[in-house]
């Protein structure tokens, strides 16, 4: 915000911008803060109603939430492992937080992780391209000073949520295979035993 506020402070005069109610510095502070609150408004209320929508559409199993190795590899290489626990995780939104797994071993517990995670995905991708409606809370000649670089804000804030909450689902994904297999082993062993 302070960002912005600078830029715009120098450039708006210069661009011939004179609002009419407000002095300039006033005027683009408020500008500011209410496209933020804009974006955040709008960001929460797709999340809400994307929260509202069946979990049958969320199943970690369909393609669109599996990782392609393509994917990984874009991972590696931009170093998430090193910085990913550095991005808040907002799972107390949901009474599920993503940070760490509680047991690893309990696929059902591992699903309802997924379930979320899946959530997670489709919001932060969503809100990626929806904070973009805020640019027309103005008229044409200021969304170029506001709006425009409040979404740009909005993208860098949520991609990457997007990329971790994928990342995190490649290494998950090798836990709850792996726990599908040790139960089938111990469920062949126990009817062997009968």
């Amino acid at each position: 915000m302070a960002v912005l506020i600078g830029i715009d402070v120098n450039v708006m005069p210069r661009l011939g911008f004179t609002p009419w109610f407000l002095p300039m510095p006033w005027f683009i502070v408020l500008s500011v803060i209410i496209n933020v609150v804009a974006v955040i408004a709008v960001d929460g209320l797709f999340a809400f109603i994307i929260r509202r929508m069946p979990a049958e559409w969320f199943n970690h199993k369909k393609k669109i939430f599996i990782v392609s190795a393509r994917e990984k590899k874009f991972y590696e290489k931009i170093k998430i492992r090193k910085w990913k626990d550095k991005v808040p995780e907002l799972g107390q939104f949901t009474n599920f937080s993503k940070n760490k797994i509680a047991e690893p071993k309990n696929n059902v517990y591992l699903e309802r992780y997924f379930l979320e995670a899946c959530y997670g995905e489709v919001i932060h991708f969503l809100s990626v391209f929806i904070g973009f409606v805020i640019i027309f809370f103005y008229p044409l000649e200021y969304w170029l000073c506001f709006g425009f670089p409040v979404a740009v804000a909005n993208v860098l804030m949520n991609l990457p949520s997007f990329f971790i909450l994928r990342y995190n689902s490649t290494k998950l994904r090798v836990l709850y295979e792996s726990n599908e297999r040790r139960e089938q082993r111990e469920k062949a062993q126990n009817e062997a035993n009968k």
